[in-house]
């Protein structure tokens, strides 16, 4: 099933637009990261990543170097985050999509993981929190996810209040934009 409308740029793979939050059920974050750079090229916006991976080793797999990365640690440092601190968490990214005036794109890469520091249902609030602010400010938060690691019931319950963006019909409609961007460029 291919999104229609991908005439219209990157926002027409994302049938919300602009202020959603979006799940993208993957194994590995590959299509995330692909979308985030494509929205960040295209709309111009800032864009931060929160990652379990280290920062270096994801700036240079993705080529983020102009990019913020959010290295969720127990470790503390500098754009460290403890990723038993979810308020924390989302201050840092109400933050960032304030001091951006809504024009952003985060990418929060590890929503496994801070399930696994958090609960289940810790977490699901702060992505329900995240997405609310995201929806006044016009924002986009992507949210990368292997169905696998989770339960039915727990991603029953993302699918619920997030849209979802199936991972093939993805991968197909980003083909065909860098392609038709690669295209333009001749």
């Amino acid at each position: 099933m291919a999104i229609e409308g991908l005439d219209r740029g990157p926002l027409a793979l994302l049938p919300s637009g602009q202020g959603a939050c979006y799940l993208i059920e993957e194994r590995k974050p590959d299509l995330a990261y692909r979308l985030f750079e494509l929205l960040r090229a295209t709309r111009r916006v800032q864009g931060l990543v929160v990652t379990r991976q280290y920062p270096a080793r994801v700036r240079e797999a993705h080529g983020l170097q102009d990019v913020r990365v959010l290295w969720l640690s127990h470790t503390p440092g500098t754009d460290h985050q403890n990723p038993t601190a979810l308020g924390s968490l989302a201050k840092a990214v109400v933050q960032f999509v304030e001091d951006a005036g809504g024009e952003a794109v985060v990418l929060v890469d590890g929503l496994e993981f801070l399930g696994v520091n958090n609960g289940f249902l810790q977490t699901l609030m702060f992505v329900e929190h995240v997405s609310e602010f995201v929806m006044q400010k016009q924002a986009v938060v992507l949210l990368p996810v292997n169905p696998e690691a989770l339960d039915e019931k727990e991603l029953a319950l993302l699918e619920r209040n997030i849209e979802v963006l199936p991972g093939e019909a993805i991968r197909t409609d980003l083909e065909r934009s860098e392609v038709a961007r690669l295209l333009d460029t001749y």
